[in-house]
């Protein structure tokens, strides 16, 4: 029995994970300059894309539905995966939000918040991670905060993403916080939270409703920085937390 193939797609018609060679070709067939090469892991074909492609894409447009499309026959009446049988909503939150990087030094007046989060996931044993670091400027140091658990929702990493933000939105509302910075690496946590993107099954649905709330108490601000960059040391400590958290909880539930 041949062992199960990710192809990814970095320059295409829509680069993504796809499962088939089939659906592979028909992104790069015929387009100039393509890029694609097949992996024994999806970790290693999500690498292969790079973060601006595959951290970038919603989850539920790109690799949820090519498992959905690619394992099934088009006539095939099977009926959506569980959560996925909702309608799609929009967030209604009023945050505010920053597609490219501000240094912190710049909104420290306005935000007494500052948190970078990130997440990470082990598919193997579908465990999700969160990393939080906090900024202290008053003493140039920070703290760091994380959290790990089963990924019941078959989300892959973007329970560990979205997760990190709830761990750090709570952590400022523990401490009496009013004005939050979230500086995140995946884009979909501010498209969702802001409404730009639709919540399309009970999970992520579960995280514009807390947005919601929070936001009716809270001035909350998201701001994108680009992964694994130059741009912050905070955002791969942050990393650095999330795949720590992982470890910590499989040797605790072993």
């Amino acid at each position: 029995m041949s062992k199960k193939k990710f192809y990814a797609v970095k320059v295409g018609k829509t680069p993504g994970i796809y499962f088939t060679w089939v659906d592979c070709s028909a992104q790069v067939t015929g387009y100039k300059g393509a890029k694609y090469k097949s992996f024994p892991t999806i970790e290693e074909a999500m690498a292969f894309i790079g973060d601006d492609n595959i951290k970038s894409m919603e989850k539920e447009a790109t690799v949820k539905e090519n498992v959905l499309h690619t394992e099934k026959a088009p006539t095939n009446t099977k009926p959506l995966k569980e959560g996925y049988d909702v309608k799609p909503i929009r967030s209604t939150a009023k945050v505010k939000t920053c597609k490219s990087y501000i240094n912190p030094e710049e909104i420290i007046d306005d935000y007494e918040f500052i948190a970078f989060v990130d997440g990470s996931y082990d598919r193997g044993n579908q465990v999700f991670g969160s990393g939080v670091i906090v900024l202290d400027p008053n003493n140039n140091s920070h703290e760091t905060y994380h959290n790990a658990g089963y990924d019941k929702w078959d989300q892959w990493n973007i329970v560990g993403e979205l997760e990190s933000v709830k761990v750090a939105i709570n952590k400022a509302k523990e401490l009496g916080m009013q004005n939050i910075a979230i500086y995140h690496d995946l884009k979909n946590i501010a498209l969702w939270a802001s409404g730009e993107w639709q919540a399309k099954n009970e999970y992520t649905q579960e995280y514009v409703k807390y947005i919601e709330n929070m936001s009716k108490e809270l001035n909350i601000c998201f701001v994108k920085v680009k992964a694994h960059s130059n741009e912050s040391v905070y955002n791969d400590l942050a990393d650095e937390a999330a795949k720590g958290a992982i470890i910590k909880y499989l040797n605790e539930n072993k």
